[in-house]
């Protein structure tokens, strides 16, 4: 048998083309020229113009009205914080009650304090005796000394929401007192040691404070400063006794215990008799 042969095709290949890419051409754009904006012109107010006239008065008449409603508004809430003491939410708590219930609770008490005072107060014009602001002032600088200090003191002042000027007045009255009252009080030497060993910690803190375990203050060295104290708390002790014995002298009418009495011609006696 004959062999046959394969017969074999070879494909030929052609070189290919090469292409030169080319750079893209930038396009260029003409910028439009922007339009010119109209120029704005201010034109002055022409006052003596009705209309701009009656814009005025419109708007005057309107401040007026919202000025007036304003003032009336403070008014009213004037008022009405005038007349209440306290609100929740709409509902006021009357001044007139607040001072109602203060009256039966410590009307009597205060009343009595003030007719207390007057006494004092006509008792040192009769023995002509007088508090000077240098009095006070020593009394409220041993106060603050005992308290512990000024910062001590004005705390103690708000925890007592008190002013210093109500307490000077305090102080006031306290002298006054003691100036009265203290030249009555009978005492001996011993008194004073036994009131200087209990309390000179109390009257004198500060020198205290410096005192070392076991040691004491010199009871010659503070003896004029104890005495005053012991006759403080010595007049402290009998003001009582002593007003009730001084109320009998004067005429009382203390109408926060009872009503007043009426009587012909009272007032001009009152008057004739000072």
């Amino acid at each position: 048998m004959a062999r046959t042969k394969k017969i074999v095709k070879t494909k030929k290949t052609t070189p290919k083309k090469t292409v030169s890419k080319k750079a893209p051409v930038k396009k260029t754009v003409a910028k439009k020229a922007l339009p010119k904006l109209p120029k704005i012109v201010f034109k002055k107010p022409d006052f003596k113009s009705p209309i701009y006239k009656q814009i005025l008065k419109v708007f005057g008449f309107v401040v007026a009205i919202i000025g007036l409603i304003a003032l009336v508004d403070l008014g009213v809430q004037y008022l009405n914080n005038d007349y209440s003491v306290a609100k929740v939410n709409s509902k006021r708590i009357s001044k007139a009650k607040w001072h109602k219930n203060l009256e039966n609770s410590y009307g009597a008490s205060v009343a009595d304090t003030m007719i207390n005072d007057a006494i004092i107060e006509l008792e040192a014009k009769k023995a002509d005796v007088k508090v000077t602001d240098e009095d006070i002032k020593t009394q409220l600088d041993k106060i603050i000394a005992r308290i512990g200090g000024q910062e001590a003191y004005e705390s103690a002042l708000k925890a007592s929401n008190l002013t210093e000027e109500e307490l000077k007045e305090q102080i006031r009255v306290q002298v006054l007192y003691t100036k009265v009252i203290g030249p009555s009080i009978e005492y001996t030497e011993d008194d004073l040691k036994a009131f200087f060993n209990q309390y000179s910690s109390v009257i004198f803190p500060q020198e205290s404070a410096t005192l070392a375990e076991g040691e004491k203050l010199d009871y010659e060295k503070y003896k004029e400063e104890t005495k005053e104290q012991y006759i403080v708390n010595e007049v402290q002790t009998k003001q009582s006794e002593w007003l009730t014995g001084k109320k009998s002298e004067y005429s009382i009418q203390n109408n926060s215990v009872a009503k007043p009495k009426y009587g012909f011609l009272t007032t001009l006696f009152n008057l004739l008799s000072k």
